[in-house]
C-alpha cells in the first residue's frame, strides 16, 4: 500500500516539495489546489500519461490524479496498476471502475469507453477523513446560520 506518490508522502507540507506548477483548484472540501511537477515523466511502462496532478488540501499532500487517454494507453496502464496493486474491486463487471481501500490509501481506476478517457486517483485515507469532517462542519454551520 503506497504512502504517497513519487517521493511525496501523504500529509507532506507543500513548502517542502520542489518543482510544483499550479494548475487549478478543485472546489471540493473548500479547495484542493492541483499542481503538476516540473520534470515529471508522463509515462509508466508503455503507457503514455496525459498528466499527473498533485492535490494539496490546506497545504498538505492529499491525493494524486493521473489522466490517461486512448484504448491502448488505458489497457497498458490498467495492466501496470493491476501488477502493482492487484485487480481491485469491481462493482459492475461491464463498467471499467476498480477500487482499492487500505489503511493509508484508497484508490480508484476508471475508464470511459465512449470518451476514451481514464483516470487513476490515489488519496490519503487520513486526510479524506479530515475533509469529510470539514464538510460536515460546513453543513452544520450552514444549517445553523443559513436559516
Amino acid at each position: 500500500e503506497p504512502d504517497g506518490f513519487r517521493g511525496i508522502k501523504w500529509g507532506q507540507d507543500i513548502s517542502t516539495v520542489n518543482g510544483l506548477v499550479y494548475v487549478a483548484t478543485d472546489p471540493a472540501y473548500g479547495g484542493v489546489a492541483l499542481y503538476m511537477r516540473e520534470g515529471d515523466e508522463l509515462k509508466m511502462g508503455s503507457a503514455k500519461l496525459e498528466g499527473i496532478f498533485y492535490g494539496f488540501w490546506k497545504d498538505k499532500f492529499s491525493n494524486v490524479r493521473i489522466a490517461i487517454s486512448g484504448d491502448t494507453n488505458w489497457s497498458n496502464f490498467k495492466t501496470i496498476v493491476f501488477e502493482k496493486f492487484g485487480e481491485g474491486y469491481q462493482n459492475n463487471k461491464s463498467i471499467e471502475d476498480y477500487y482499492w481501500w487500505g489503511e493509508d490509501t484508497w484508490m480508484i481506476l476508471r475508464y470511459d469507453e465512449f470518451s476514451k478517457n481514464g483516470a487513476f486517483l490515489m488519496a490519503s485515507t487520513q486526510i479524506t477523513t479530515l475533509q469529510e469532517e470539514w464538510e460536515k462542519e460546513q453543513a452544520k454551520k450552514g444549517a445553523e446560520e443559513g436559516w
